[in-house]
């Protein structure tokens, strides 16, 4: 039995079924997330947005991870700031789903993979900031937002020894595909920072007190059928569901 790991969905909205209606909305993920998770032994399974706090306890409670993924801006008043003029697409249905899964996924124990918005979102969850746009925001910034495809490696992140990052990587620096505007400001209470870009950005988080909740800015989904780093991430995060299992076998459904 594979361990059974959740993926949030986006959402966007598609052409309708007739020619007076004004499109459909379509919940959706990139297929790179459920390939890399099947690759490396588990079972993903999507989340749709809509959502209310018991269906997402009845869903975590057949889960045995929780993959976090990438998508458009979180809505400044996540955590109490007015939106700058560089705002991109939000979605709020998206953000109040995401945010309650995550906090309800960290409390119960559940391995966490977090990835580009995933990792902002973990962040913001557990009480921290973001900056909302890192051009405007952040003096001397490196280009996070370059139009290259995903497969391709698009800066350097220096990663902080002692880590579980580290641990799993073995490295102290990597190339990685970071596609993103927005990143996180301050860091979560009782979290540590896992890696930095060369102009100071935070690039992976985790909690030190927790068995695996790891986010990262870049997207390991796009590399990870060449990246031997992307692998490591995506086959570590798939061990930890199995120790779940293994340190609680009722949670093999």
């Amino acid at each position: 039995m594979r361990p059974l790991i959740g993926i949030t969905c986006s959402r966007r909205i598609v052409e309708g079924w007739g020619p007076d209606s004004p499109g459909d909305t379509i919940d959706y993920t990139f297929e790179e997330y459920s390939k890399a998770i099947c690759r490396s032994g588990g079972a993903p399974m999507l989340i749709p947005i809509a959502q209310s706090r018991e269906t997402l306890q009845t869903i975590l409670g057949q889960m045995n991870g929780l993959l976090l993924s990438g998508g458009p801006d979180i809505h400044p008043k996540s955590y109490d700031e007015q939106p700058l003029p560089e705002l991109g697409e939000v979605d709020e249905d998206l953000d109040r789903m995401e945010l309650e899964i995550a906090k309800m996924a960290f409390q119960g124990n559940l391995p966490i993979l977090a990835i580009c918005r995933g990792v902002q979102v973990l962040n913001v969850s557990r009480g921290g900031t973001l900056y909302q746009d890192i051009p405007t925001q952040v003096r001397d910034s490196i280009n996070h937002l370059q139009n290259v495809d995903k497969t391709i490696q698009t800066h350097i992140v220096r990663i902080e020894g002692k880590t579980l990052l580290h641990r799993i990587l073995r490295r102290r620096e990597i190339w990685v595909n970071g596609k993103h505007h927005q990143a996180i400001k301050d860091l979560a209470p009782d979290f540590i920072v896992s890696a930095r870009a060369r102009d100071g950005i935070i690039e992976a988080v985790e909690h030190p007190s927790k068995l695996f909740v790891l986010g990262v800015q870049w997207h390991p989904e796009g590399t990870w059928e060449k990246d031997p780093y992307s692998k490591k991430l995506f086959r570590a995060f798939v061990q930890a569901t199995i120790n779940l299992i293994r340190k609680n076998p009722r949670r093999r459904k």
